[in-house]
């Protein structure tokens, strides 16, 4: 019996010692809170990311989306009444778009510089507070990252078209 346990013992810690499941986008918003301080591996769209701003998307399309919202949003601050609606329903749009805050600094900045609009994994660790970043300020991280690489076809990715 002590044989048992202790083989069942050693396949859970052997088990456990591998790379986290790979997840999309869709599926770790799903699984948000349960992720939380957890190990992670996110596949997506990774936008810019530098200095203040990194964050990852579900695809091209929706992080394109996102931009155009962003820059109906700005407007101009001389907007009519009509104008400064449209500002904000354009904001409320932006808003409604999923995106996952990645944190970081320069060395990791320097690391996800060629995967920039393109398809990758990140692999890194969920925060405590917050698995999008939503709620704080500039670069808010929903995932520290601790690596980062080409999301590639035969994992599911997306083809990288410009």
């Amino acid at each position: 019996m002590i044989r048992v346990l202790a083989l069942g013992a050693a396949t859970a810690l052997l088990g456990s010692c591998g790379e986290p499941q790979l997840l999309t986008v869709e599926r770790y918003l799903a699984q948000c809170e349960a992720l939380k301080g957890k190990p992670v591996r996110l596949a997506g769209y990774l936008g810019g990311c530098a200095g203040y701003d990194c964050h990852m998307t579900a695809s091209r399309q929706t992080w394109d989306s996102h931009g155009d919202a962003f820059k109906r949003a700005a407007g101009s601050a001389k907007a009519s009444p009509e104008g400064r609606k449209a500002q904000w329903a354009a904001w409320n749009e932006m808003q409604a778009i999923p995106m996952i805050g990645i944190g970081g600094d320069a060395a990791f900045d320097r690391q996800a510089a060629p995967f920039q609009h393109r398809y990758v994994v990140i692999t890194g660790r969920v925060a405590e507070d917050s698995c999008t970043g939503v709620g704080g300020t500039d670069r808010s991280a929903g995932i520290e990252p601790s690596d980062i690489r080409a999301w590639t076809p035969s994992e599911g990715a997306p083809a990288n078209t410009n």
